[in-house]
C-alpha cells in the first residue's frame, strides 16, 4: 500500500512518522473513530508504535475559532511492538492505551 511504501521510505531515511489515528481533536470525554493507517505501517515494517495521549481538545476544540489558554498534558506510552499482530489487533491495543490514559490526564 502507499501508506507502507511512503512510511517505509521515511523510516529508512531516519525520520519519525507521526500519525493521528483519530484525525482531529476530540471533545473531552468523547471518542473519535480510530483509523488503522499507523497500525498498517507498523505491521508492514515491523516498527513499534509509541502511543501518545494529549488533552489539546480542552484548549483548542475542533472547529473552534477561539483558542482557550491552558495547560496541555501530553502522555507518552511505552512502545508497542507489532510482533505477531495484525493491524486490527495492534490498533485495538493502541486505542485501549490512549483511551485509558485519557481518563488519567483528563479526569472528571
Amino acid at each position: 500500500s502507499q501508506v507502507i511504501a511512503t512510511g517505509k521510505r521515511r523510516l529508512d531515511d531516519g525520520q519519525w512518522v507521526i500519525m493521528f489515528p483519530e484525525g482531529t481533536r476530540t471533545p473531552v470525554g468523547g471518542k473519535g473513530k480510530y483509523k488503522a493507517g499507523g497500525a498498517i505501517l507498523a505491521v508492514g515494517t515491523g516498527v513499534p508504535v509509541v502511543p501518545i495521549a494529549m488533552n489539546s481538545g480542552d484548549c483548542w476544540p475542533r472547529n473552534a475559532f477561539i483558542k482557550t489558554p491552558g495547560t496541555i498534558v501530553v502522555s507518552i506510552g511505552r512502545p508497542i511492538a507489532p510482533d505477531g499482530m495484525g493491524p486490527a489487533e495492534l490498533m485495538a491495543r493502541v486505542e485501549t492505551w490512549i483511551e485509558s490514559e485519557m481518563r488519567v490526564i483528563t479526569p472528571g
